[in-house]
């Protein structure tokens, strides 16, 4: 299978180069250019395996020029044996306020985890194929790092570098990235946001000429990789509840979303997305009124979705824009300084019919778990909670809505305060952390200190 860039300025690649990089050169994101299809008998036929069994077929055709068969059958089982639960993800039955899709059951406690574990022994793979070193790039608003860092710090061909907002994240997410102990990963807190992480992260690759001998690769959502990996339990979901549903989803960078959308071109009857958002509201102002624009980011509660910019929009972009990628260039040169327009696109239609949205406040947030907790003794943490509270805005039987859980409550311990039976639901592992030492670097918010320091430690 070949990708192209959504900008359409750029070579077409197989999927190692897909794999192994970041942005196409051109600034754009890879997308394959055919989606494999399953028709009904085929998803019927699919309704008994196990998780790693429906990954493996849903996901080998994205690389089969990559990998034999049974070689990902070994990276997707080597993959999902650090997860603490059989099948990787399960669905929680709360008759007070629905199905939740618990997703964080993997070593971060966190849904990147599983695409993260995966991604990382791609990547490992990929590191026999290609006569560099590996770098792996990455900024987060919160848990990517930390599943990063735990996928791959096992693996001594990967070297990696997170850069993460410095003080605008949870002391729990920070210290999960900066304890590990592991010669090969790098924590950089800096001084800006997350958008001023993600944006350093992409000028890297457009830079990656001035890093001879080395070989830059994303983790973010960015990867491909992410996206697909991502797209399975949307598939497995609908196997576990036995029927459709409408996906309610914590949602910043569009990462996730994406990967739904994705699923329902793959052939899953999905009835609808939910994006729900925190103050930083970009994509609830987008869905609701089709102009897509930037503000300034503001600290929440719910920092993993504090991003003002939602990347992996870009490639939802192609379709309404009747996949003129010249057009979508044209487009995101000006953005964020332009907003863009979409409303005069007859595809955008489509888009507005299968999204639904929402924004919450902090102090939304605050009384969703206040009164989960008091009616249902159920813990979630503040990105659910943003799920659940904007539900309240639909008008939509409660059944047919499959909230996404997306980490552990207890990573999140700010917005517990004054909640009682919080402290027994930390994991032991993640106390266990501020036991151990930090090992971090701040930097000033400068693309040439930002450069300066993967120089450095890339060649030590």
């Amino acid at each position: 299978m070949l990708y192209s860039s959504t900008r359409g300025n750029s070579p077409s690649v197989n999927f190692l180069e897909v794999l192994t990089s970041g942005v196409a050169p051109d600034g754009g994101l890879y997308l394959p250019e055919e989606i494999p299809l399953f028709n009904k008998d085929e998803l019927k036929s699919y309704e008994s395996f196990t998780y790693n069994q429906l990954a493996l077929k849903l996901l080998h055709p994205y690389m089969d020029d990559f990998l034999e068969i049974n070689e990902l059958e070994k990276i997707i089982e080597d993959a999902y044996s650090a997860f603490r639960i059989e099948n990787v993800v399960r669905i929680n039955n709360q008759n007070k306020f629905g199905n939740i899709l618990e997703l964080f059951h993997g070593p971060t406690f966190a849904f990147k985890d599983v695409a993260m574990q995966l991604l990382a022994g791609l990547l490992n793979k990929a590191s026999e194929k290609i006569n560099k070193k590996i770098v792996i790039l990455g900024a987060t608003s919160g848990d990517t790092g930390s599943a990063a860092i735990e996928a791959c710090k096992r693996y001594s061909d990967l070297d990696i570098f997170i850069f993460f907002p410095n003080k605008k994240i949870s002391e729990v997410q920070q210290r999960q990235m900066t304890t590990s102990g592991a010669k090969n990963v790098n924590t950089i807190a800096l001084d800006g946001d997350f958008d001023d992480c993600q944006k350093y992260v992409k000028q890297l690759f457009l830079d990656q000429e001035n890093f001879p001998g080395l070989r830059f690769v994303s983790i973010n959502s960015i990867n491909w990789t992410r996206i697909i990996s991502q797209s399975v339990y949307f598939f497995y979901a609908n196997y576990l509840l036995n029927h459709n549903y409408i996906a309610s989803i914590p949602s910043g960078n569009f990462g996730h979303a994406y990967a739904g959308w994705l699923a329902s071109k793959m052939g899953l009857d999905l009835q609808g997305i939910h994006i729900a958002t925190n103050k930083n509201d970009i994509l609830h102002r987008l869905i609701s009124s089709g102009t897509y624009q930037k503000n300034e980011t503001i600290k929440s509660l719910a920092p993993s979705m504090d991003i003002s910019v939602a990347s992996n929009f870009e490639r939802l972009m192609v379709e309404i824009l009747n996949h003129d990628r010249d057009v979508v260039y044209d487009l995101m040169k000006k953005f964020p300084g332009n907003s863009i327009d979409f409303n005069e696109f007859q595809k955008w239609k489509e888009v507005k019919n299968f999204f639904l949205s929402s924004s919450t406040t902090d102090d939304e947030i605050r009384q969703c778990i206040k009164k989960i907790v008091s009616e249902a003794n159920y813990f979630l943490d503040p990105h659910t909670a943003t799920a659940i509270d904007g539900q309240s805005s639909l008008k939509i039987n409660q059944k047919e809505i499959l909230t996404f859980a997306t980490a552990h409550p207890a990573k999140f311990p700010e917005a517990f305060e004054g909640i009682d039976g919080f402290s027994e639901n930390i994991p032991i592992s993640l106390k266990e952390i501020f036991q151990k030492e930090e090992k971090l670097i701040n930097i000033k918010n400068n693309y040439q200190e930002v450069s300066d320091y993967i120089s450095s430690m890339c060649s030590i």
